[in-house]
Order: C-alpha cells, then structure tokens, then sequence
C-alpha cells in the first residue's frame, strides 16, 4: 500500500516537473521566436501552454491533501484523553 502511494506520489512529481519544462518552452517560444505569428506555431505554443498547466496542477492538491491527513493525526494524538 505504501509502495504504491509513493510510486503514485513520484509520477506525480514527474509529471508535475515535466508540466513546469513545457510550460516554460511554451513561454519561451512566446517570448523569444516569431513562431507566435503563424497558425502552426500559435498551435505548438498554446498546446506546450495548456498542456503543462494540465500536467502541473494535480501534484499540489495531493500534497495539499497529504499536509491535512498529517495535521489531522496529530491534533488527534494532541487531544487529551477523557477520563470517565
């Protein structure tokens, strides 16, 4: 279980890196090139631009998540224990 949540989370880790280097290329034709004024360039760019913001956003929330279920169990074994 804990083998595939890390080999899960180190896909994700990949997949948002990649997501962050086609976002930057993406920008960087933008930025840099005159291919932002044809049809086949404008393409390559917004592609290059989407699909790393795609490939970007699912690693934060699941660390997000991660950062909650670890704030929860400690406020659970903070908690002091009621005598009856």
């Amino acid at each position: 279980m804990t083998d595939t949540i890390k080999s899960t989370m180190n896909l994700l880790k990949f997949l948002h890196w990649l997501g962050v280097l086609m976002l930057v290329c993406g920008l960087g034709i933008y930025m840099l090139t005159q291919w932002s004024l044809e049809i086949s360039g404008m393409l390559l760019i917004s592609s290059l631009i989407g699909l790393g913001l795609v490939l970007m956003s699912p690693y934060p929330v699941v660390l997000f998540i991660q950062w909650a279920k670890r704030q929860d169990e400690l406020t659970k074994n903070e908690l002091p224990k009621h005598k009856d």
